[in-house]
C-alpha cells in the first residue's frame, strides 16, 4: 500500500544522537553482512529505526501488541531489562521503569488505597533467547563494548521489531544476531521470535529459552518447569489478592543436531549447537500467553497456542499476522506532502491499533498495554480521547470501549447502592472490576466522567445506527447514570436551580469545587440524551431528567461569553482543557453563551506542560470558530511529545505533566496518540454526530496546501473515503450503503453512483 504518502525515515539526527550520548552509550551503525538490508526487510515509509545501541534508555525500546498480549522489547532484542530507579513510571505506582509483558484483563488486587481496587499486573518475559559462547551471554544487559553494527527496525505496518547486531564477545567469537518478533494479530495468544545466528567461527553455541519470572509485578508463582524432551518452558503466575491465573508456555524450534538441556529449578532450556564458521543456524520460540479470563485452563490454552503456532511455522504465523494487520491499514490518514506527519500518524495509530481488539471485554488504558503508567487502570482517556478516534474509523474496536462501560454496570450499581444512591456510580480510576475504592475520589472526583460515558455510548448508537445494541448495552448505561446523577443535584434550590456539590472538572489543579461548567453542563447533555435513549429503548423516562436538563446552574461569566469553570474562579491557570469541551465534545449552548471567547480565554490560561490531549481540542474548535489557528494547535498537539527513535508520544512536554503531578509523564501515551488523531479526524471535516445525520463542516488546515484525504470513515453500514482540497472536500463511498451527511448546503446524501461534493471552508 502506498497512499499514506512519502517516505520518512528514522530520526537519527544530532538531537537524538546527544540523548544516547547522555544516555552512556553511543554504537555508530554499519551494514551486517549476510543478515539484512539497510531497512532489515522492513518498507522505509512505514518504519522508524534506531541504529545506536542505547540499553539504559527506556524510549529506545520497541512496543508490540495485538490488544490482549502488550510487551516492550529492549534494545538488545529480547529479555527482561529493569532501567534503575531513575527512570520512574507515572502516577500511581511511580516505580522503576522496565521491559514488561501485560494481559489484557490481568489485574491484582491494589491493596489500602483509597483511590483503586485493582492495578494491572506483570507477567513473566516471553521474549529472550539468550545466546552464550566461551563464559559470556548477549542479553539485556549486555556489554555495550561487545556491541557493534547495531540496527533495530518497527515496522509499523506489519507489528514487527528486528533487531541486528554483531556481538564480539572476545577477539576468537563473532557473531551476527537477527531477532524477528511479533505478538500475533491473527491469534490473540500466541507472540513469537525468531533467532538467526551467523558465527565467524566453529566450535558449540549455546542458546538458553527462559520464562523470565524476574519480569513479574504484583504477582506470586504458580508454577515454573521445563519440558527439554518437548522443548517447552512454562511459567504459571497468580495476581496478588486474586484467583486469577496467567500462564506463559514457550515451544521452540531448533537446528538440527542441537541438544536441550532443562536449567535446574526454572522454566529454562538451555540449547547447545555445534556451529560452523560461515553457517547460518535459527532458533524460533512460539509463545502461548493466557489466563483464566479467558478460560479455565489456562496453561493448556496457552501450551495449545504454542504447539499450533509451532506447527504453522514461522512464515504461515507471520503471514496471518501480517495480514489482519494490513486489513486494519486500509483505514487511516494521509496528509500529502508531509513527511513529518506521515510519520506522526502512523506511530500514533499503531500504539492505538496495538492496545485494543474487536471482540474482547477491556477498556483501553492510557498507556494502553505498554506498561503499568496509571497502574492500567481505566480513567476518561478511553471514553473522551480514544474512543472518538476509534468510532470514526474502527466502530467494531470503539465497541470494546462502550461495552466495558455496560459490562461493569452491575458494579457501578452496587457503587451507587453503596451511598445510598440510585443508578450507576462509576469510579474515577479502577481496573475491570470498576469497584469504588472511597467515597472521596469514586463520589467526589472528576465526576464530569459520567456524562462522558453517557456521550460514548449516545455517539456509538448515532454513528452505528445499531438498535438492538442501544436497547441491550447503551440505553441502561445511560439511564442508570441519569438516574445516579438525578440523585445526586437533587433537590432543586430556592433559587429554581439544580446545583452540583461538591464537584470537580477536568482542571487537576482544582480539588473540589462548587457547579463546574463542565460537569454542569455534561449533566444537561445526559438528562437530554437519557430521555431519548430510554423512548427509542422502551425504558421509562424519569419526567426529571428534562427538568434538570432546563434548570442546571452554571456559574457566571467571567468574561463576556465565557462561564467561569467553577463558582468562586478568578482566572487562575488551569492543568488542561476543562471548560472548552463543553463545546467539544459536548454541543453546549445557552442565551450569549461564545464558544470562540471560551476557547481563547481557557486556552491563553492552560499549562503548556500539562498533559498533551488539550491541544486536540483546541484544533477541533479552531476549525469551527477561528480557522487561522487550526494548524497550530494541529502542530502542538504532536510535535512537542513526539520522541526518537520509534516516534511514541510522552504525556508531557518535559519529565512531568503538571505542576502538581506525582511520578513522571507517562510512556507510551496512548491518550495523547489518540487525541492527536481525533484532532485531524475531526478539525478538518467538521465531523460531528448528531442525534438525525453526521455532520460535515470541512476546512483545510494551511499548514496542508496540498490537501489531505481520510480513508474509511464509517458511518452506519457504510465507509467512505474524504478528499479534503483547498476549494472542494469531495465524499466517495468505497462500501456499504448511501449515507447522508447535514452540510452547510443541507442534508446531502453519496452513494454509490454519486460521490458527493462539499465547499471547503478557508483555514484564514
Amino acid at each position: 500500500m502506498t497512499w499514506i504518502g512519502s517516505a520518512v525515515r528514522a530520526r537519527g539526527g544530532w538531537l537524538w544522537m546527544v540523548l544516547v550520548v547522555l544516555a552512556g552509550v553511543v554504537v555508530p551503525v554499519t551494514l551486517v553482512p549476510g543478515m539484512g538490508g539497510a531497512n532489515d526487510g522492513a518498507d522505509a515509509e512505514w518504519s522508524a529505526t534506531s541504529d545506536m545501541f542505547a540499553p539504559n534508555d527506556f524510549r529506545a525500546a520497541p512496543y508490540l501488541g495485538n490488544g490482549r498480549i502488550g510487551t516492550m522489547l529492549p534494545p538488545s532484542g529480547g529479555g527482561y531489562h529493569d532501567y534503575g530507579d531513575t527512570a520512574r513510571t507515572a502516577f500511581p505506582l511511580q516505580q522503576p521503569r522496565y521491559t514488561g509483558t501485560y494481559l489484557a484483563g490481568f489485574y491484582a488486587e491494589g491493596g489500602p488505597s483509597p483511590q483503586y481496587t485493582q492495578v494491572i499486573a506483570a507477567l513473566p518475559a516471553w521474549s529472550g533467547l539468550t545466546v552464550g559462547v566461551a563464559g559470556q551471554q548477549y542479553q539485556a544487559d549486555v556489554d555495550p563494548a561487545a556491541i557493534n553494527d547495531y540496527r533495530q527496525t518497527l515496522d509499523y505496518r506489519t507489528a514487527t521489531a528486528t533487531t541486528q547486531v554483531t556481538w564480539t564477545p572476545d577477539p576468537e567469537h563473532r557473531i551476527r544476531l537477527r531477532y524477528d518478533t511479533f505478538v500475533s494479530r491473527s491469534r490473540p495468544d500466541l507472540a513469537v521470535q525468531r533467532l538467526t545466528l551467523a558465527p565467524d567461527f566453529s566450535g558449540d553455541l549455546d542458546v538458553t529459552d527462559l520464562i523470565d519470572t524476574a519480569a513479574t509485578r504484583r504477582t506470586s508463582p504458580v508454577t515454573a518447569f521445563a519440558d527439554p524432551a518437548r522443548q517447552q518452558s512454562v511459567a504459571g503466575v497468580r495476581a496478588d489478592g486474586s484467583p486469577d491465573t496467567a500462564f506463559v508456555v514457550s515451544a521452540v524450534d531448533t537446528p538440527q543436531h542441537t541438544v536441550a538441556a532443562a536449567l535446574p529449578a526454572t522454566s529454562g532450556i538451555r540449547y547447545t549447537t555445534p556451529v560452523t564458521e560461515g553457517g547460518s543456524y535459527t532458533f524460533t520460540k512460539y509463545v502461548g500467553i493466557s489466563s483464566t479470563d479467558y478460560g479455565p485452563d489456562p496453561q493448556a490454552a496457552a501450551t495449545t497456542a504454542a504447539e499450533s503456532g509451532r506447527t504453522d511455522g514461522y512464515n504461515t504465523a507471520h503471514g496471518a499476522h501480517a495480514d489482519a494487520w494490513d486489513q486494519l491499514w486500509q483505514k487511516g490518514i494521509e496528509i500529502t506532502g508531509r513527511d513529518d506527519y506521515t510519520q506522526w500518524i502512523r506511530a500514533a495509530m499503531y500504539s492505538v491499533l496495538a492496545s485494543v481488539r474487536a471482540g474482547d471485554r477491556w477498556s483501553v488504558q492510557p498507556a494502553g498495554l505498554s506498561s503499568d503508567d496509571y497502574g492500567g487502570i481505566t480513567f476518561w482517556d478511553a471514553d473522551t480521547w480514544i474512543f472518538p478516534t476509534l468510532l470514526a474509523l474502527y466502530p467494531d474496536l470503539a465497541r470494546t470501549i462502550v461495552d466495558f462501560r455496560s459490562q461493569a454496570l452491575p458494579s457501578a450499581r452496587a457503587n451507587a447502592r453503596g451511598y445510598g444512591l440510585p443508578g450507576a456510580l462509576y469510579p474515577w480510576n479502577d481496573g475491570p472490576a470498576q469497584r469504588c475504592a472511597s467515597p472521596w475520589v469514586c463520589g467526589l472526583t472528576e465526576e464530569h466522567l459520567h456524562n462522558e460515558i453517557a456521550l460514548a455510548q449516545w455517539q456509538y448508537y448515532t454513528a452505528t445506527g445499531d438498535l438492538e445494541w442501544l436497547h441491550s448495552n447503551g440505553a441502561p448505561v445511560i439511564t442508570a447514570i441519569a438516574d445516579y446523577l438525578t440523585a445526586r443535584v437533587g433537590p432543586k434550590m430556592p433559587d429554581g436551580k439544580y446545583h452540583y456539590v461538591p464537584a470537580a472538572g477536568a482542571d487537576e489543579y482544582v480539588t473540589l469545587s462548587i457547579d463546574n461548567a463542565l460537569t454542569n453542563g455534561g449533566v444537561m447533555n445526559t438528562m437530554r440524551i437519557a430521555a431519548q435513549a430510554a423512548g427509542l429503548a422502551g425504558l421509562p423516562v424519569d419526567p426529571r431528567w428534562a427538568d434538570i436538563a432546563a434548570n442546571m446552574a452554571m456559574p457566571p461569566e467571567i468574561a463576556p461569553g465565557v462561564p467561569a469553570e467553577y463558582l468562586g474562579y478568578t482566572g487562575a491557570p488551569i492543568k488542561q482543557a476543562d471548560t472548552v469541551l463543553l463545546s467539544y465534545p459536548f454541543s453546549y449552548t445557552a442565551p450569549g453563551y461564545s464558544p470562540v471567547d471560551t476557547l481563547h480565554y481557557y486556552f491563553d490560561r492552560t499549562d503548556p506542560d500539562g498533559p498533551n490531549m488539550s491541544n486536540a481540542v483546541g484544533a477541533i474548535l479552531s476549525a469551527e470558530y477561528d480557522p487561522c489557528l487550526t494548524q497550530y494547535y494541529l502542530d502542538q498537539s504532536v510535535q512537542p511529545y513526539v520522541r526518537g527513535p520509534y516516534n511514541f508520544q510522552s504525556e508531557a512536554r518535559g519529565d512531568r505533566s503538571g505542576a502538581n503531578v506525582l511520578g513522571q509523564a507517562a510512556w507510551i501515551f496512548v491518550t495523547g496518540a489518540a487525541g492527536f488523531l481525533q484532532g485531524l479526524l475531526y478539525a478538518p471535516t467538521g465531523l460531528r454526530w448528531t442525534d438525525t445525520n453526521p455532520r460535515l463542516n470541512p476546512m483545510l488546515p494551511n499548514g496542508f496546501p496540498h490537501g489531505m484525504t481520510i480513508h474509511g470513515l464509517s458511518v452506519g453500514t457504510g465507509t467512505v473515503t474524504v478528499r479534503i482540497t483547498s476549494d472542494t472536500t469531495t465524499l466517495t463511498l468505497t462500501s456499504g450503503d448511501p449515507i447522508t451527511f447535514d452540510t452547510p448546503a443541507g442534508p446531502e446524501t453519496v452513494t454509490s453512483t454519486r460521490p458527493l461534493q462539499i465547499p471547503t471552508r478557508s483555514a484564514c
